[in-house]
């Protein structure tokens, strides 16, 4: 049995090479659908700062409780820093 492969020939016949093939894709449609007004517009806009407000407002108290959890944990170190001096100031007297 002759192997047979693109461009070669079997029995002196060419075979043809393979042609691409072409994905054909639709038009994409529009994201949005158009602002016909400007009150439209400035709905729009304005409900767009109002997520942005409430976003920011959000990530304040994450940004509030992150420093809080900060402050507890150096406090923590400072007090066991402070008892480990003064156990070793007991030891040395």
């Amino acid at each position: 049995m002759t192997r047979r492969r693109s461009g070669t020939t079997v029995h002196g016949v060419p075979t043809p090479f393979p042609q691409p093939v072409i994905m054909r894709v639709a038009p994409r449609p529009l994201a949005a659908p158009t602002v016909r007004s400007s009150a439209m517009l400035l709905l729009n806009e304005e409900l767009a700062r109002a997520r942005m407000r409430e976003y920011e407002a959000v990530a304040a108290e994450a940004r509030l409780g992150a420093r809080v959890h900060a402050v507890h944990k150096w406090q923590r170190r400072a007090e066991r820093a402070a008892q480990r001096a003064s156990l070793a100031a007991a030891q040395i007297l």
